[in-house]
């Protein structure tokens, strides 16, 4: 008990900007919790049979486990990204970051699933596949972040014929990202307050039903949620060094959701209760001393959901808990390689190129910035 007790004793007082440190926290680990927890909402759609069993949906009503775990990437994408770049300052880093982030393994997983699971499950013969137009389509398609969930004759015979159904979120993510760095680059980053007002504005839109922002789109829930569950991160890292790490504020909103759990939007008070929660135990001394030597999430998000349908084709009779865990298993793996054998060599890569176009680009602000000081002064005007 003693040891016990000494294991999940309170975090030294931090305040966020130190908790962001990574020595700090263990957000690899909520992030890989999550990353599951998306496997798990989503075997009852790869393998309806039986009642859904998903415990967040029983218990929440509003939300199911699978969203709210990307509600939870979102935050903490918002939180981290954010963060990053008031730090290190440079638009230029932060998109390269992003861009050998995200889609070096999204390629790999298009393309293992266009060119070797697609033919290998389809009920096409292989001829007819590979020149079905979708077969073509399906790789230069998500990778423009036009999704396309199918190839021909792949899952036929299944509940969902989405080869990827996980890959929805992928667009959302990115728009988050090109938002921000619109926002840095129009300077918003030196006015804090009106930084904040702009954030809030965004957080706040689904409660006017997409009146203010997001007009053109139909209202919906688990979409709705993802631009302030980002925002509400991006916040917090507008005030890193003012937010102290403790548990009170999370237990205060979730005493106010379950007090006012009637209000149609009390579910905005859950998911910062479940946010500043996650914050708190991710830096416990015991959590911290499990940190993960490397962030395979990413690569178990994209790889869950193949996985999850490739067991249901060929194991249907062993049941939703074998899907799940197997999956989980699977795309552990999966993930694990991908991290060390594709996103940890090419976020690496784009370090490197980094200098490289910064030295490119110099030469370039030079001449703009000459240009500048060499247009003649604008002629003072006269009073009539």
């Amino acid at each position: 008990m003693a040891l016990l007790l000494i294991a999940f004793q309170h975090p030294p007082p931090m305040y966020l900007d130190q908790l962001l440190q990574r020595q700090n926290n263990n957000l690899d680990l909520v992030r890989l919790v999550a990353a599951c927890m998306v496997i798990y909402g989503h075997a009852h759609a790869v393998l309806p049979i039986g009642v859904n069993s998903d415990f967040v949906a029983r218990w929440l009503q509003f939300d199911y486990s699978g969203s709210l775990a990307v509600k939870v990437f979102f935050f903490l994408s918002g939180l981290v990204v954010t963060n990053s770049l008031l730090q290190k300052k440079c638009l230029t880093q932060f998109i390269l970051a992003r861009i050998f982030r995200i889609w070096p393994a999204l390629l790999v997983v298009v393309t293992a699933c266009a060119f070797v699971v697609g033919p290998l499950v389809s009920n096409l013969p292989w001829e007819s596949y590979f020149a079905h137009p979708q077969t073509s389509s399906y790789v230069r398609e998500n990778l423009l972040m036009r999704l396309q969930y199918e190839l021909p004759g792949v899952f036929a015979s299944q509940a969902s014929q989405a080869v990827n159904g996980s890959l929805w979120s992928i667009p959302y993510e990115v728009d988050a990202y090109i938002v921000l760095a619109a926002l840095f680059a129009l300077g918003l980053h030196r006015y804090k307050w009106l930084a904040t007002a702009v954030v809030c504005l965004i957080i706040l839109d689904p409660v006017t039903g997409n009146q203010l922002l997001f007009t053109w789109r139909p209202q919906s829930l688990s979409i709705d949620a993802l631009a302030p569950c980002f925002a509400f991160g991006a916040l917090l890292a507008l005030w890193r060094d003012k937010i102290h790490i403790s548990m009170a504020p999370a237990l205060g909103a979730l005493v106010l959701f379950l007090t006012l759990r009637q209000h149609s939007h009390a579910y905005y008070l859950f998911y910062v209760a479940l946010f500043l929660g996650l914050l708190y135990v991710c830096s416990l001394p015991a959590i911290v001393a499990l940190r993960l030597p490397a962030d395979v999430s990413y690569g178990v998000y994209l790889w869950g959901w193949p996985m999850q349908q490739l067991l249901a084709l060929y194991f249907p009779e062993l049941g939703l808990s074998f899907n799940k865990y197997m999956a989980m298993l699977l795309a552990t793996m999966l993930g694990t390689l991908s991290w060390y054998l594709v996103e940890k060599p090419c976020i690496r890569l784009g370090q490197r190129l980094l200098p490289l176009l910064q030295q490119t680009l110099r030469p370039l602000t030079r001449r703009t910035a000459s240009a500048a000081s060499a247009a003649p002064p604008t002629p003072p005007a006269h009073s009539g």
